[in-house]
């Protein structure tokens, strides 16, 4: 099928557009509605009576929605708050402003200085409009030189709409704010691949897109014709006399009975949900699991923070919550863990619960930032988000629902879905997933079977066994055996907490499994998530790629 990219270059290497769901935050990328208001507006502005560039931008608005190639290398600014004239004066305030001496005004405040109140009220109206500051803020990400593409597919019959499309690009001089530079043009036949590819059922957050129909819309909250009968009426109003005048003026009242009618701030409330688009490598391995999982970070207003050793609490709870709010009930078995007669789950892959913690650096504590949602890589985006969505999501705004997990006495734990555009390391998924040779264990593996060896009598010979366990473990979820198992009791990753209870080690998930740390090597990059052993589906067993001497 055919396809044509919209080409983004942002000129001073900032995008600053104001998200629409928080308004302390920038939106990056720009929503495919964004991009199609200022396809219109360059239209409007530049020749709105051409029909054969209306006709392309409703050709438009009615196809799919786009994939994206979103550029890699972005970095949100801080907001800052600015103080900013307001620019929406009224017009009779106008006037009574023009006929102000001001030279008289100005003289008459440095004369009296200690009288700035009795000033204040002569000035009447003037503070509004030459004092008066509003704050504005207005959030920018720095998107650097690599250009920003929205790729459609289209029929053959559209072909003739792409010339039109072309010069309106060539007038689009922004997408945002005013500050938000651009060049764009229409490259025919993309050939650069996606980033992001739209999904119905995705988990991510939707995009607003637009829809057949989109041009009509914004005509509509332009109000134009009845702006402009408004102000013909006033321009007869103020040139005629006696009764004539009369009759204008009751005609503008019954016309306009609110007075001068505004032009309306557009509204796309349609959204699109997006995938990433992440093909592991050819020479890569990759888990069993999908690499694009969902991180759920601790609520700003949460009132309490936990660590590593609440790992098994704090994910047997989510856990119960996803089941008993899942709206597809008898919850699947990828879900549950159990096939539907009651047995252990053995024919498939099944959900697992993660502790996002704080590790790994030289300051690290160990305290949960967060926890992860992740599901078997061949799951269908169908099922994930029948199962996930209404419990992630609002049905109404879709925004992110914020979840409560219900630890008995340890108290509640406020979590959100994380949708920032620059997360935090530990919150970040390629700090799980990224393509390593060496891996060690955030949370330690419990062992699929004890070791028979004894572990006092013969320490080298029971970390020979262990290691042994461990590869069999690793060929058991796909994985190849590793050519190197170092075994401890220690952790590897600052922060995190010895392997077994006693000396603030982890608490014993299982008295019938032993638990260690684990650094692995294989002869071959491996792509995460890595879990392993009898307690990987409840956030223990989770490694991250590691190097040798870095975090101790």
């Amino acid at each position: 099928m055919p396809s044509f990219s919209f080409v983004i270059e942002y000129l001073t290497g900032y995008a600053v557009a104001t998200d629409p769901a928080n308004r302390e935050r920038a939106e990056w990328p720009p929503h495919p509605a964004r991009v199609f208001m200022a396809l219109a507006a360059a239209h409007f502005e530049a020749d709105s009576s051409d029909a054969s560039q209306r006709d392309a931008l409703e050709w438009l608005a009615a196809l799919d929605a786009p994939s994206m190639a979103i550029p890699q290398q972005f970095a949100p600014r801080d907001v800052l708050t600015n103080y900013v004239p307001v620019n929406d004066m009224q017009p009779g305030k106008l006037r009574d402003i023009e006929a102000i001496d001001w030279a008289e005004l100005t003289k008459h405040k440095k004369q009296f200085d200690d009288k700035k109140k009795s000033v204040a009220e002569r000035l009447g109206t003037i503070p509004s409009y030459r004092f008066n500051k509003q704050p504005r803020t207005f959030p920018r990400v720095h998107v650097g030189n690599e250009p920003l593409r929205l790729t459609w597919e289209y029929t053959f019959d559209g072909s003739h709409h792409l010339d039109a499309l072309e010069i309106i690009c060539r007038n689009v001089t922004r997408v945002g704010h005013s500050s938000s530079l651009v060049w764009v043009r229409l490259e025919r036949d993309a050939s650069v691949e996606p980033t992001h590819v739209p999904d119905d059922h995705a988990l991510e957050k939707g995009v607003r897109i637009a829809r057949a129909g989109a041009l009509r819309r914004l005509d509509g909250a332009f109000n134009k014709s009845a702006i402009d009968e408004f102000v013909a009426l006033e321009e007869q109003i103020g040139t005629s006399k006696g009764k004539a005048k009369k009759q204008l003026q009751e005609k503008l009242e019954e016309r306009f009975p609110q007075g001068q009618p505004t032009s309306q701030r557009p509204v796309f409330s349609i959204s699109q949900g997006y995938r990433p688009v992440t093909p592991p490598p050819a020479d890569v391995v990759a888990s069993s699991f999908d690499p694009n999982f969902t991180v759920l970070r601790e609520s700003d207003d949460a009132r309490q923070t936990f660590g590593l050793e609440s790992t098994a609490l704090l994910t047997d709870s989510l856990r119960k919550l996803i089941m008993q709010q899942s709206s597809v009930q008898p919850v699947p078995s990828w879900v549950g863990g159990h096939e539907s007669n009651g047995d252990k789950l053995t024919s498939q892959n099944h959900m697992a619960l993660i502790p996002l913690a704080f590790v790994g650096s030289r300051h690290a504590d160990g305290h949960l930032m967060g926890v992860g949602v992740m599901l078997p890589r061949d799951l269908s985006y169908r099922e994930r988000a029948n199962v996930f969505s209404p419990i992630l999501f609002d049905e109404n705004t879709n925004e992110p629902k914020t979840l409560e997990l219900k630890l008995g006495r340890a108290g509640v734990w406020k979590i959100d879905r994380e949708t920032g555009t620059s997360p935090k390391q530990t919150l970040q998924t390629p700090t799980y997933t990224a393509p390593s040779l060496s891996w060690a264990t955030v949370t330690p593996i419990l062992l699929d079977r004890m070791p028979k060896t004894d572990r006092v009598k013969d320490p080298n010979a029971w970390r020979e066994e262990v290691a042994g366990i461990i590869s069999l473990s690793c060929q058991r979820v796909g994985l190849p055996e590793p050519v190197a198992v170092r075994v401890e009791k220690t952790p590897f990753f600052r922060g995190s907490l010895r392997a077994m209870p006693g000396q603030g080690g982890f608490p014993q998930l299982r008295k019938d499994k032993f638990q260690v740390h684990v650094a692995l090597e294989f002869d071959q990059p491996v792509q995460g998530p890595v879990l392993l052993g009898a307690g990987r589906f409840r956030g223990y067993g989770l490694m991250r790629p590691w190097k040798s001497g870095d975090d101790r």
